[in-house]
């Protein structure tokens, strides 16, 4: 008994021995953690891979909130070229003291002359290692990516956090994961934000990053840029909307400032014979917000002509998207999966192979209700009708 109860602490000793420690424990002070990348495609050929990792020297520094207060860059620019994605990557980490860690990465950028060429190489790297996070935020640049990795926000200490913020609140955002699944279905086409640098006008000169649009996509290959009044018309096909504003000019009565709080679309196919159309039901609610006309939304009537005009601003936003889409043979919002969906047989026999031309020749019809919820503590403009004394 005593000489079974010695091996068993011996081995429990020699266990404990081998087993102590974290054999595959990385360390922080060896590891650079990476907040954003941006793949660009050179003019011979190569891919420049490029990444934003913070300073942690700098973080507790003088330099406050932005990357460019107070001179000194709380982060850390680098890339390098290659004739893959991932030989650009290992060319990069060769010259790196630490080891690069992606599992924080907020976004990645693509450049413009990549999403042109076709996006499909990057989703290779980007599922094949578990380190990268699928649910990081995908942008296409205005021109080059690394250009908005070099930005220099003032609210935020990184370009990278700034892009996801302003992606995440004021546009579509659609994340790696939600872009490989519509690669993967043979007739739905992505849309992703574009972004740009722009710089500001205030005494104190920054470059900030804004969202200028929705790069459409034909595949994998970005083929167009929806114009604004097609972004706007794209929002309301979400199934997450983003609440905007827009001017409605109403002529010599003046103009009328419009934020659209709600917005829900419900698509259904109609197959009637040979003829596939489309009935667009949208529901909304807006609230006045600048009101510089002489109508006073007191009167119920006044209130019901904005609400058509609201109707006919719905529909013309739309109708933009929809035929950018057919300009381009592109399905940016699933009208093929909702076919499918209802006539899976006629899809299978007549629609699938082709659908893309198919799309040029359906029809639609609309049926628009926004209402008017909210006009303001005041009904008119409380300057209307001064008179000079």
């Amino acid at each position: 008994m005593r000489r079974r109860k010695a091996c068993f602490i011996l081995f429990s000793f020699i266990v404990l021995l081998v087993c102590s420690g974290c054999w595959d424990r990385r360390e922080i002070n060896d590891t650079a953690i990476v907040i954003a990348i941006a793949i660009d495609k050179e003019k011979d050929g190569l891919y420049r891979f490029s990444v934003q990792v913070p300073l942690v020297g700098q973080l507790g520094g003088p330099g406050g909130g932005g990357g460019g207060t107070g001179g000194v860059k709380s982060y850390y620019i680098d890339s390098e070229v290659g004739q893959t994605i991932r030989e650009a990557g290992v060319r990069l980490q060769r010259r790196m003291a630490r080891e690069l860690f992606y599992a924080h990465q907020r976004v990645v950028i693509v450049g413009e002359e990549l999403a042109r060429e076709g996006i499909s190489p990057i989703f290779d790297i980007l599922a094949r290692f578990p380190e990268n996070r699928l649910t990081a935020y995908m942008v296409v640049a205005k021109g080059e990516g690394r250009a908005l990795l070099e930005a220099q926000p003032k609210f935020e200490r990184y370009s990278g956090e700034a892009m996801r913020e302003i992606v995440k609140t004021f546009a579509l955002p659609i994340n790696i994961k939600e872009i490989a699944y519509m690669l993967t279905e043979p007739n739905t086409d992505p849309i992703i934000p574009m972004m740009r640098v722009v710089e500001t006008k205030s005494s104190e000169k920054s470059k900030e990053v804004q969202v200028t649009g929705y790069a459409q996509f034909r595949r994998d290959k970005m083929v167009a840029l929806f114009p604004p009044k097609a972004s706007n018309g794209l929002n309301w096909f979400s199934t997450r909307f983003i609440p905007y504003n827009t001017v409605l000019d109403l002529g010599k009565q003046g103009k009328v400032n419009i934020a659209f709080e709600t917005g829900n679309v419900n698509i259904t196919p109609i197959l009637q014979g040979d003829r596939l159309r489309f009935r667009i039901k949208v529901n909304s609610q807006a609230s006045i917000q600048e009101n510089t006309s002489n109508i006073n939304f007191d009167i119920e009537s006044n209130v019901k002509e904005l609400e058509r005009k609201l109707n006919q601003h719905i529909k013309n936003t739309i109708e933009s998207t929809l035929n950018q889409m057919k300009k381009r043979s592109t399905d940016n919002i699933g009208l093929g999966l909702k076919v499918f969906r209802y006539y899976p047989d006629q899809w299978k026999e007549k629609y699938k192979e082709d659908w893309r031309s198919h799309l040029k020749n359906v029809g639609f019809t609309y049926d628009i209700h926004a209402q008017v919820i909210n006009i303001g503590q005041t009904y008119t403009n409380i300057t209307r009708g001064r008179r000079d004394e």
